[in-house]
Formats: structure tokens, sequence, C-alpha cells
């Protein structure tokens, strides 16, 4: 049996069971839910909306090229825009990149746009190489390091680079309540202009996921 759902001027929906369906209950959530979010199941016919989807992904499918200048300038080219009273999670991978200039400076990170949070918290793993690789490391030793950034404000992973050749491998993991919706767009800045503009490699990506609203603890299933 065909259940049609005709449209207030025109067309229609079906709702139709499976050809040799069995006895089945689906109970329709009592709202609508939050902006994307979705509708999942507890395997016995309940429906629910979870925040479990909806994901921001961006991946760099060729070396984005910056600036030889100071100042904070885009990791990707692009920002996403995030929605109000909502946390998200977020893990950036990316990979920074020049083959000349030997101006000393410092490179940090930050995260610009118009969208402004409730508290932000991230940690990241770096490591700097002066060579300009993207293979094996040979069993050596690059500086490395590990922080934590509470901010969206400017954290410096490196000072004083000297070397042409210089390649930045970070990993970030955290999360960010945002209270009014805005962009969000992960930057660079350096302290003086290099002599040579650095380049986001290929492959870099960013993923943002809405986990729960804003205002209280974040989480998904059963927590007790």
């Amino acid at each position: 049996m065909t259940l049609r759902l005709n449209g207030s001027t025109s067309g229609y929906v079906n709702l139709d069971c499976a050809a040799a369906g069995g006895n089945n209950t689906l109970v329709l959530p009592s709202s609508n839910g939050s902006n994307r979010q979705s509708v999942i199941t507890d395997a016995a016919g309940s429906l629910s909306f979870q925040w479990n989807a909806g994901s921001l992904f961006y991946r760099l499918n060729s070396n984005y090229v910056g600036s030889n200048a100071t100042g904070a300038q885009s990791v990707f080219g692009v920002g996403a825009t995030l929605e109000a009273s909502t946390v998200y999670a977020f893990e950036m991978h990316l990979q920074l990149q020049k083959t000349a200039g030997t101006t000393s400076h410092n490179l940090g990170l930050l995260f610009g746009g118009t969208a402004t949070t409730n508290n932000f918290n991230y940690s990241a793993t770096s490591v700097r190489i002066n060579t300009a690789t993207t293979g094996d490391l040979g069993g050596g030793s690059p500086p490395a390091g590990v922080v934590f950034n509470t901010t969206l404000n400017n954290l410096n992973y490196t000072t004083g680079v000297t070397s042409a050749a210089v390649t930045f491998v970070l990993i970030l993991r955290g999360t960010i309540s945002v209270n009014a919706s805005g962009t969000f767009i992960p930057q660079y800045q350096l302290s003086a202009a290099p002599g040579g503009a650095y380049s986001t490699l290929a492959g870099s990506y960013i993923n943002i996921t809405p986990i729960g609203a804003a205002g209280s603890a974040s989480s998904q299933g059963t927590w007790s």
C-alpha cells in the first residue's frame, strides 16, 4: 500500500513499504531537531535527531601558494561557516613548505573569521624539517614539539627560521564552542617576509564535525 502526500499546489511524495515488508513501526521525532543534525534509529523503530553527521571537510588537491609577507594569511585559501550555539570537533593535518629565502622569521598558527566563541581548545604536534622534503626523515631528529592553545590568537610554532628550504608538519585536534555564527578560517602568520613564500602542500586537510549544542557538556550515545 502506498501513502501519497500531495503538495499544496502540485506534485506529491509517495511513501511505500518494501515489496515483501513485514510488520514494522517507525516513531518519528517530536521536534524538528537542530541545523546539521540527522535522523538516526535506535534499531527498535524510534527515530531521533543526533549530531552525528554534517561534517565540513576540505582537502587541497594541489599546492596552495601563500605570500612572501608578514601578517596572517589563509592556510587553505578558504574558510567554513559555523552555526551559532553549536560545539564542533575539528582535526587539521597540514604541511607548510618553502624552498627559498633566508630572512629570519617566526611561524605561528591562528584562526580568523567572524564567528565568535564561548570556548576553544586544541593541542598540536609539530615537526620542523630543514629540507624541502616530503619523504622519510631518515632517522634524524628534527625540532619537534607538542603545544596547546585555548584562544584563536596566533601561537608561534617555531622561531628564528633561517633555512632557505624548510618543511613544517602540523597535526591539530580540538573543539570549538561557537557563540555567534560566522566564518572560521585557519591561518598562519610570519613575523618577517622570509624571501620566499610558503605553500600548503596538496593532501593537507581540515575536518570540522558538529557534536552538540553549546552551553553544556557535549556527547553522542548513552553516558551516565
